[in-house]
């Protein structure tokens, strides 16, 4: 049933900005970010055409899900066809991949500023450096795969993650229905205040299709906040597939209601205060190796707080974990 293992990608081999920022004239860091940018289209279009070939596994298995819940489910075709481009180059994730590139290339301020003006694509950069990693770009599907999953009423086993009674259990969660692993998640859906002050989520194009066929109740921020339950997003892949504009609205938002919630009298509680439990042994090990890593030759801070770059750690494929 499972597809051909993503091979293994030390991460895109990129020695990104190997000195420190302040260590560089500001003419040699842009060109090092300019030469960086070219390398990471370069890896984008590689992990599309990985996506193309089949060689990511969670994308295979998207599209072999897709295929099991159409037939059992052909009430939810025109759902399933959405989030099964989710495993190709059409979905929103890898999208947005090559959006926040084209972002930061235009954002650049002109040649010979001063090293401090880069600091936000180099961050930026990093980031994607990560995501476009196609072992970890496959972990990140976790949150569709297992969306299509839950809709199969228990014929498909969740992958990279617990099951859903389970996972609930866990995390003492609110029951926010099929496809909450999404919510939250700026690739599907923003949070949208109404004439109260009170955000709820309102999901992007076809993505409504989750409201629409699916149903359920309106997911508050509030209540989402405080009783989400485990998503890889945004237990483990937040800081990797969000852009810097997406990042800060989220941050807009919580200020927002933790103020609403305190001149009310009521306690806030943090979407992220505490990281979920839910994933897979797999997940949690090829994590903690990725952090480890980039402790060393990832983004480092030197004294002054200047942001340096010694180059991208590797990640290798982690095997498949079934649900149980």
């Amino acid at each position: 049933m499972y597809a051909r293992l993503a091979r293994p990608t030390a991460l895109l081999g990129i020695a990104l900005l190997a000195a420190a920022l302040g260590a560089c004239s500001g003419e040699s860091l842009r060109s090092r970010i300019d030469a960086a940018i070219v390398r990471l289209d370069a890896a984008v279009a590689r992990l599309g055409d990985d996506l193309d070939a089949g060689r990511v596994r969670n994308a295979e298995l998207i599209r072999q899900y897709a295929g099991r819940v159409r037939d059992a489910r052909p009430d939810l075709r025109d759902l399933v066809d959405v989030l099964a481009r989710e495993g190709t180059r059409d979905g929103e994730m890898y999208r947005s991949l090559e959006t926040r590139l084209d972002d930061v290339r235009k954002a650049l301020p002109d040649t010979g500023a001063r090293d401090e003006a880069y600091a936000g694509a180099v961050d930026e950069l990093n980031s994607l450096a990560r995501a476009v990693v196609p072992a970890e770009f496959g972990r990140a599907l976790a949150d569709p795969l297992n969306v299509l999953a839950d809709l199969s009423d228990g014929a498909l086993p969740r992958v990279d993650a617990i099951s859903a009674d389970a996972s609930q259990r866990a995390n003492a969660a609110t029951d926010l229905g099929v496809g909450s692993q999404l919510v939250g998640n700026p690739n599907y859906g923003q949070w949208r205040a109404d004439s109260s002050g009170t955000s709820f989520w309102v999901w992007y194009g076809q993505f409504a299709l989750m409201r629409d066929l699916i149903g359920g109740p309106r997911v508050g921020y509030g209540a989402w906040a405080g009783g989400r339950d485990y998503s890889y997003y945004h237990d483990y892949g937040r800081g990797n597939y969000t852009s810097p504009s997406a990042r800060q609205r989220q941050a807009q938002v919580e200020n927002t209601a933790r103020r609403k919630f305190t001149s009310e009298g009521r306690t806030f509680r943090s979407p992220y205060a505490r990281q979920r439990q839910g994933a897979s042994s797999n997940v949690a090990r090829a994590k903690f190796a990725s952090a480890s890593s980039r402790s060393t030759a990832g983004v480092n801070r030197t004294r002054a707080g200047t942001a340096s770059v010694r180059g991208f750690g590797g990640g290798g494929y982690r095997g498949p974990s079934r649900g149980k």
